[in-house]
């Protein structure tokens, strides 16, 4: 089984929208609505996902910080994040964080597949 992909964004229509266009190319998907519920998302399931696609600005906890807060976790410590922002300094906020690269909203479909693809981890043999 492939390790799924968490999609984190507080614009439920949009982070739907993601999660279908995902599984539709074939990843498991989960989603969450804010930091603190893919927080919970990491802490209730057995297998980390291969990739966390996170928004930054989100009511209870932002992306940044809960970025930081999974980093404090050994053993989500190497999950990639992808950041996906409609914020012009969404490059920065990449780099900052540490995260593998950067997206900007809106991101077409073709766009988001190859991001996807070619970020995340790989899959354990």
């Amino acid at each position: 089984m492939s390790r799924p992909v968490l999609v984190v964004d507080d614009d439920t229509d949009l982070r739907e929208a993601l999660e279908e266009v995902l599984r539709d190319a074939g990843y498991t998907v989960f989603g969450a609505g804010n930091g603190l519920q893919a927080l919970e998302v990491l802490r209730r399931e057995p297998v980390p996902p291969s990739l966390v696609l996170l928004d930054m600005m989100m009511p209870v906890m932002d992306g940044a910080t809960f970025g930081r807060q999974m980093r404090q976790v050994e053993a989500w410590n190497g999950i990639p994040v992808l950041v996906f922002s409609a914020s012009a300094n969404a490059r920065q906020v990449a780099e900052e964080m540490g995260a593998c690269g950067y997206l900007r909203k809106p991101v077409d479909v073709e766009t988001l597949l190859k991001a996807v693809a070619a970020n995340k981890a790989p899959e354990a043999p």
